[in-house]
């Protein structure tokens, strides 16, 4: 490439390039004279009868897709072949015309390219068919070759399908009175609810039997323990004979609380657990935990948004998003949802709690803002990928446009079969932006027993289809990709890898433990906290760290073993690094402060691989330690300011000892003593004067910002425009506290606004500082509610008095924060909101400042900030804090 830069070449030194360049394509053309070797693939005896049964839509053309079609479709016929339909197959290509001849399976041509007969051996540069592949072709042949395209119904050939058919009848009891009941609801029920949940259990009796545990001889807990000590046992490890060591009180008290509730246990709740003696402890306390069930649920939304992109607008840009489901997810959590009836209430308009679009307008035109988006081609092949990404945990994107280049399972043909059925008609194939005008019939793209062949036309019945399909207990991918994602979660690497791509080339690393998890989890009634309970009680999961025991995925070895002899180190998130310092620096944590209700980006959370808007779909998070992240954690002002600023600090320079000051920040940021080294060293560093002589003597300072004008280089907004919004009043016109005016709102509507926006320099507000305003609700006319907003670059900051009637933000959340009743009317009332209340960041300047109203009339006075000056006997002590809360034992779980 650099040659083709330069302008200027050196001929002596081309003509060295020349030489070298043709001796090089010379070795390459007797390298490619040599003939490449056959790959042999056995053939058997054909039976009549079994070929009878073998047809082209249900076993042939899956093979044909997967294999031939990227260079013989009907938009890609390289040789002049086009591999896509019987008749075409019959034609042939231009070296061979008829490819196959009904009856003579041994005699087609395509056969023997495939078996190598006849060079090139097919498929040219992949890999060659399976014996059974194969044999499917020869018999689909010999029976004639017939096309029976379109004919819905057709029992398949695949062992797996027969035999899950051949099970039905002698599982699916109907004398069974919990089947009888499924049944009557499936029959009569209106509530599409009730008929799923029924329709699972009428489903479950398809399962095959569930993996039997192997017994063991090491050490366990539950049937999960002897899956992984089996595999240790079969592979001759030497954890066989002596089982790792499980973490300690400490080490799994931390762990449990992370993992299930998303911050540090207090000191308070650390002590108790610490020095309860009782053997079954961590049992019990991972049962307190799951029925923590708001601080439960309030973990499991990060994830989800991120999954499912949840954003707090309907539309960025003019472009719609995928719609705002914070509040849906984390109801669902609290009521521990069935995942089945979550998913489904996602994607099926027929569900009773489905989440339904949110329709606006944009430059003119109609935007839909949902999860399923399909108002174009491009669109609805997004959304079908999102939806085998997360729920099905296999990667489709690069099927979208041409056959997956690293995945055989996926054909183009397979990927828009299953586009389809989320959109209003079958897809067109499009081949890297090239229209062939062929349309692929939607179809569900894995076999499952007794379901229709034929898709509705219509596109809320589609949906309710696709839906039905997707949280089948048969789809042999539903269940297995969750669990497999709780066991990332909880164990820090899947028992398949990627989560995003569960491919059949890449088989698990414990098959039988997930197919029994996933059979558990389906019995269960997809009941996401008895499988979480599973795995967190198991021997497995309670195992100690041990870096040279962890599991690694490798991208070049993704078959290479795992044995899940230690958990893997995981980097704690940025809600649960943030909301843990928080509770760490006051021994509480306000559930309408927890990080996930603050829309706003920092460049701490941004550091924190936060994701500042949720345009891609995400499961996972980037763990790796940037420069960026070691920056914001040395020298960054809002992680100075959550430190610094807590109230434990105070707490441990009133201690007379400075000991004991050490041991409470540890037990604060660690939830553990400190022992003699760290004591020591710590000792050391502080000396003694940071202890033992209290609080040191601090005065407040009022710092007014608007008052009889609005703060430097700050303009004038709101409803009605600059020039109606914002009325100054003077004491002849009304009431004035301070200076020599006052301001009220002008414009028209019930809610109305003015605001200052602009301000340069803004308001630097710390963590522990307090806004303030006065305010004068009139008495013959008072509003229902009144509103403050602060800007930070956006307007993610509200508190409010009265009735909740005002819209903007999230309900109990720092964008939207209930302060109680509307003021006293008919005098000045003085209002003030801490900045945490509302999640001002102290990184960042304010730089606009909101007053709102719902109807009444209301006066506003001089605002500004209370700046709270720090106790300087704190400062050491906040060096020791902050050095805990950058050690890796604080920000890995470990």
């Amino acid at each position: 490439m650099k040659a083709f830069v330069s302008e200027k070449v050196n001929l002596g030194r081309l003509s060295c390039v020349t030489a070298a360049t043709a001796m090089l394509l010379m070795a390459g053309v007797a390298r490619g004279a040599e003939k490449p070797k056959v790959v042999e693939i056995p053939v058997r005896a054909i039976d009549a009868k079994e070929a009878a049964k073998v047809s082209y839509t249900r076993d042939i053309k899956p093979i044909l897709d997967a294999s031939c079609s990227e260079c013989h479709s009907s938009d890609e016929q390289k040789g002049q072949f086009d591999a896509s339909t019987v008749a075409s197959l019959i034609k042939g290509g231009k070296k061979a015309h008829p490819a196959i001849i009904p009856g003579k399976p041994d005699e087609s041509a395509m056969v023997q390219y495939l078996r190598g007969q006849k060079e090139p051996q097919m498929p040219k540069g992949n890999s060659k068919l399976s014996a059974d592949e194969l044999h499917l072709i020869r018999e689909w042949i010999a029976a004639g070759a017939v096309d029976d395209t379109g004919q819905a119904g057709l029992a398949s050939k695949s062992p797996a399908a027969s035999s899950k058919k051949a099970n039905t009848a002698a599982s699916l009891n109907v004398g069974d009175p919990a089947m009888q009941k499924a049944l009557n609801v499936l029959m009569f029920s209106d509530d599409n609810k009730a008929r799923l949940i029924a329709q699972r259990a009428v489903r479950t009796a398809y399962l095959p039997k569930v993996p039997v545990p192997p017994k063991t001889s090491g050490p366990t807990l539950n049937v999960i323990d002897q899956f992984i000590v089996g595999k240790w046992e079969q592979a001759g490890l030497k954890e066989a004979r002596n089982a790792p060591e499980v973490c300690s009180d400490t080490t799994f008290l931390r762990r449990i609380y992370l993992d299930l509730i998303g911050v540090i246990p207090t000191v308070e709740e650390a002590q108790r657990f610490l020095n309860d003696k009782s053997k079954d402890k961590r049992v019990k306390l991972v049962d307190e935990l799951l029925a923590r069930k708001e601080d439960y649920a309030a973990h499991w939304v990060p994830f989800w948004e991120d999954a499912l992109g949840s954003a707090n607008v309907d539309k960025q840009g003019g472009i719609p998003t995928h719609g705002n489901y914070r509040n849906w997810i984390y109801q669902s959590f609290v009521e521990n949802k069935p995942y089945d009836v979550m998913v489904a209430e996602l994607i099926d308009p027929l569900m009773p709690g489905y989440q339904k679009p949110f329709i606006s307008e944009a430059n003119g035109k109609r935007t839909v803002a949902a999860y399923i988006q399909n108002e174009t081609h491009t669109l609805t092949i997004q959304s079908a990928a999102n939806v085998g990404q997360v729920f099905l945990g296999t990667g489709m994107k690069c099927a979208s446009c041409h056959n997956h280049f690293l995945n055989k399972e996926w054909p183009q043909a397979r990927f828009l079969a299953f586009g389809g059925m989320f959109a209003t008609n079958d897809l067109e194939s499009i081949r890297c932006e090239k229209h062939s005008g062929q349309f692929v019939t939607a179809k569900f793209p894995f076999e499952l027993p007794d379901v229709p062949e034929e898709m509705p036309k219509e596109y809320e019945p589609r949906l309710h289809r696709v839906t039905q399909l997707l949280v089948d207990p048969t789809n042999p991918r539903f269940a297995r990709t969750m669990v497999n994602r709780l066991w990332k979660r909880y164990v820090g690497i899947g028992l398949f890898a990627p989560a995003d791509d569960y491919r059949l080339d890449q088989p698990p690393s414990h098959p039988e433990l997930l197919d029994y998890l996933a059979d558990d989890f389906i019995r269960s009634g997809y009941d996401l906290k008895h499988t979480i309970r599973l795995i967190l009680t198991s021997r497995t999961y309670q195992l100690k760290y041990d870096p040279a025991l962890e599991d690694h995925f490798d991208v070049a070895k993704p078959t290479e073993a795992r044995y899940f002899r230690s958990p893997s180190l995981r980097k704690l998130t940025a809600e649960e690094l943030i909301d843990s310092i928080r509770l760490a620096t006051a021994q509480k944590l306000d559930p309408k402060k927890r990080l996930y209700l603050n829309n706003a980006s920092t460049a701490l959370t941004r550091a924190l691989a936060k994701p500042a808007s949720r345009n891609e779909i995400s499961t996972s998070r980037s763990e790796d330690v940037a420069v960026v992240q070691a920056l914001e954690l040395l020298n960054g002002e809002e992680f100075y300011q959550a430190i610094y600023s807590g109230p434990v600090l105070d707490e441990a320079a009133r201690e007379k000892e400075v000991s004991k000051a050490v041991d409470r920040l540890y037990w604060a940021a660690l939830n553990r003593t400190a022992s003699s080294k760290e004591r020591q060293v710590t000792e050391k560093l502080l000396g003694a004067n940071a202890v033992g002589v209290g609080p040191a003597k601090t005065e407040s300072s009022e710092q007014v910002w608007i008052d009889d004008e609005l703060p430097r280089g700050a303009r004038m907004d709101g409803t009605g425009g600059a020039k109606n919004a914002w009325k100054w009043v003077t004491k002849e016109q009304g009431p004035v506290f301070s200076g020599e005016r006052s301001h009220t709102q002008g414009g028209k509507g019930e809610q109305r606004q003015h605001i200052a926006i602009g301000a340069n320099p803004g308001l630097r507000v710390g963590a522990t500082d307090v806004l303030f305003t006065y305010v004068y609700l009139d008495p013959k006319n008072p509003p229902k509610e009144i509103m403050l907003q602060w800007s930070q670059g956006g307007w993610e900051h509200r508190a409010y008095w009265g009735e909740d009637l005002i819209a903007f933000g999230t309900a109990n959340s720092t964008t939207r924060h209930a302060m109680g009743a509307l003021p006293k009317a008919g005098e000045w009332v003085r209002l003030e909101v801490p900045a945490q209340d509302v999640g001002i960041s102290p990184a960042e300047e304010v730089d606009g400042w909101a007053f709102d109203q719902d109807g009444g009339k209301v006066y506003w006075d001089k605002a500004g900030v209370v700046k709270r000056a720090m106790n300087p006997n704190r400062e050491p002590l906040g060096d020791v804090l902050w050095a805990l809360f950058t050690s890796p034992e604080f920000q890995f779980i470990r």
